[in-house]
């Protein structure tokens, strides 16, 4: 059996979420008291959660026009109506344990739309990388003064990870060219119709970069509406939001990010002092449901409307 059929196995992926639940379990019971006392100050306050949901959408907009930048860069071509549709319904797949299904699925449904194998598979994983790279660049920006304080070294890491991501956005449209060609040559599929230029790949990074200070923007309206006790500046909020996103998403196991990045996000913030930690852990829980809404939702109801044959080679995908 190989590695694809084992990862593909529904009992592998039920006893990975059992393993991340109890993990869960595990420490929010080590700090259940603070969590109670912080749930006592929970008050909803739905024109703040309504306005950072629509931030949160609008940057999914963004994103997905990103993404079809890079697409028409190798000579693909998708109306932006079907770019969304497609977005949101690979955007399920990140609750798939070993986050590959999303980008699988990315390029499938887009190659049922004539696009290029070639282009649509590079676009979502260089889309991917760039995201990436601009969340640990603007991490280690706003969260500069403080977030050595989380755990030593944290901030040289994510700095090296910053001027990666300058470098590699510097050099990608230099070194795609002859990569592309050869997977296509050892895969067997016609090469990608042109080449990104440069200033489609720094454009495209600088809308990662964008979306990341916009989702840290929406978390700090958020938080307004659930804890408004939290006096907490908005750089603080865009660090914490970005560095404990990118840590659930290199939890490659657990489906979502589901826990670490909760855990992640209480840590950050907790050591740079912005909340306590019953606030953190209250935070974390309520922004998980908010956002897996978000998220789950747009996918749900195009995945209804998408064809049969579709969805059945989708199925096949993941």
């Amino acid at each position: 059996m190989n590695m694809m059929k084992v990862l593909r196995s529904p009992a592998l992926r039920w006893l990975l979420l059992a393993a991340t639940f109890g993990f869960i379990a595990v420490k929010v019971s080590q700090q259940w008291d603070e969590v109670r006392t912080s749930a006592t100050t929970l008050r909803v306050h739905w024109g703040y959660i309504a306005l950072a949901s629509t931030i949160i959408l609008g940057t999914y907009l963004m994103l997905i026009q990103s993404w079809r930048m890079l697409l028409t860069g190798w000579g693909g071509s998708l109306a932006y109506p079907t770019a969304v549709r497609i977005w949101f319904i690979a955007n399920l797949g990140k609750y798939l344990p070993g986050k590959v299904w999303s980008i699988g699925a990315l390029g499938v449904l887009a190659s049922r739309e004539g696009v290029s194998g070639v282009a649509a598979a590079g676009a979502a994983i260089l889309g991917t990388a760039l995201n990436i790279g601009a969340g640990f660049a603007v991490a280690v920006i706003a969260g500069a003064e403080g977030v050595d304080r989380v755990y030593p070294g944290l901030r040289a890491f994510a700095l090296v990870g910053t001027l990666a991501f300058i470098l590699g956005v510097a050099l990608l449209p230099a070194l795609l060219p002859s990569i592309l060609d050869r997977y296509a040559a050892w895969r067997g599929v016609s090469v990608a119709e042109q080449h990104l230029s440069r200033k489609t790949v720094w454009i495209a990074a600088l809308i990662n970069a964008a979306s990341w200070i916009c989702y840290g923007l929406a978390f700090a309206l958020f938080a307004r509406g659930v804890l408004p006790q939290l006096t907490i500046t908005p750089t603080v909020f865009i660090a914490s939001y970005a560095a404990s996103y990118l840590v659930g998403f290199f939890a490659l196991f657990s489906p979502g990010g589901l826990g670490f990045r909760e855990l992640a996000l209480t840590a950050i913030l907790v050591g740079l002092g912005a909340a306590g930690r019953g606030d953190a852990v209250m935070l974390g829980a309520t922004s998980r449901v908010w956002l897996t809404v978000l998220e789950v939702l747009p996918g749900l109801i195009g995945l209804i409307f998408l064809p049969r044959a579709q969805r059945a080679a989708l199925g096949q995908s993941t």
